[in-house]
């Protein structure tokens, strides 16, 4: 009789190799879901970052748009509709198509307006005229009324001719003035009459990717990596023109030409004395700042710096401040407290690093180069008080 062999329970033998078999399909699923999973996240984060990369890179320029509406205007004020801007103490400018206006200090307001006193005015202004709330006061046609003689000049550079205003004055010290990023030479007026009444002559250049200006080879921004050759451009057009010492004189990446200027150039042997508003001493920081504004995280900022640093040749390295051994050159820094766009913490850090060089000036409640806006006379003081001593001049 043969022996017959029963099942010993309802259960397949999990050693079995068809048990094995689905197994293994489902750990390669998995294995295959989670590497798309990888695949679609850092590609996702390799966008972002290009994405911000371009951010970096991409030329910027600052053009009025027409939206804040003007409710009132007086013999001598204006009313405006009420914003963050309109609200802010100092003195300002508002453009529109036909004009300018300087703005002073704020008499009143409510919850829909805002009414301020209207210093002067080079066109008529109305009720209903839209305008465009600036910080750059003698802009325009306004700047006539500094009382200055204000020459265009053409300024030879390597990538071809670079426009500037040009001031005379009976020092053999030059100033020359450096506007910030995305912004014209209008920057720069707010500083004409206190340095020309000390008399010195003023050269307020453009660089490369400035509207009327060459473009730089790549299309890209440098952030004072590339454009310090424009500086020096000015620089050797000052010299050929009188000029035997300089000050120089740069807000926010002008600030940042300044400093790669002076590190970077045969001719930083000429410079007595350096002006600072609200500069970009640590490109990096500055970076991580704005990446914190907008809830990106700080490893994308790190990856868009890598990315930027690629495709353009950017080094971040050499426009850190904070890591450089800098020239006993002095400095006076104004830096505002509400600066949104470069971080006052490198300012302060800078001003800590060097106290035997940098007079400090920090300006509270000041936005982004603001610092002249929110006291001009306080200002303009500092300003005659560190060039005088600087310079040797007669008080």
């Amino acid at each position: 009789m043969k022996d017959i062999d029963l099942p010993t329970s309802g259960k397949s033998d999990p050693t079995s190799p068809l048990r094995k078999r689905p197994q293994r399909r489902l750990v390669r699923i998995m294995l295959a879901l989670l590497l798309l999973l990888l695949l679609l996240s850092a590609a996702a984060i390799g966008g972002v970052s290009f994405y911000f990369s371009n951010a970096i890179l991409a030329v910027t320029h600052y053009t009025p748009t027409y939206t804040l509406a003007v409710t009132g205007v007086g013999a001598e004020t204006v009313t405006l509709q009420r914003t963050a801007d309109t609200l802010t103490p100092g003195v300002f400018e508002i453009e529109w198509p036909a004009g300018q206006a300087t703005i002073g200090a704020i008499l009143s307001s409510n919850a829909s307006t805002v009414t301020r006193q209207l210093l002067q005015s080079t066109g008529a202004l109305s009720s209903g005229t839209l305008t465009f709330w600036t910080r750059n006061v003698y802009s325009g046609t306004i700047k006539v009324r500094l009382g200055l003689k204000i020459s265009d000049v053409q300024v030879p550079d390597a990538l071809g001719v670079m426009p500037a205003w040009y001031v005379p004055g009976k020092l053999t010290t030059w100033a020359i003035l450096v506007h910030g990023l995305g912004m014209t030479r209008e920057e720069t007026l707010r500083a004409f009459q206190p340095l020309a009444h000390l008399g010195l002559p003023l050269l307020a250049i453009s660089y490369r990717n400035d509207l009327g200006s060459p473009a730089s080879p790549d299309g890209f921004e440098h952030f004072g990596d590339t454009e310090w050759q424009d500086l020096d451009a000015g620089v050797k057009y000052a010299l050929a023109h009188g000029a035997q010492h300089l000050l120089l004189y740069g807000w926010s990446k002008g600030g940042a030409i300044v400093e790669a200027f002076e590190h970077r150039s045969s001719d930083a042997r000429y410079v007595q004395a350096l002006v600072l508003d609200a500069p970009l001493l640590d490109l990096r920081s500055v970076l991580a700042f704005q990446a914190q504004q907008r809830s990106v995280p700080g490893f994308i900022a790190t990856i868009a710096e890598r990315i930027a640093t690629i495709r353009s040749g950017l080094n971040f390295d050499a426009l850190d401040q904070l890591d450089l051994l800098q020239p006993a050159i002095p400095v006076l820094l104004f830096h505002g407290t509400s600066d949104m766009t470069a971080p006052i913490a490198v300012s302060d850090a800078f001003a800590r690093a060097h106290p035997g060089i940098v007079t400090y000036i920090r300006v509270p409640n000041a936005g982004h180069t603001a610092s002249w806006n929110a006291n001009p006379q306080a200002y303009d003081a500092a300003l005659t008080a560190f060039v005088t001593q600087q310079l040797h001049l007669q008080a």
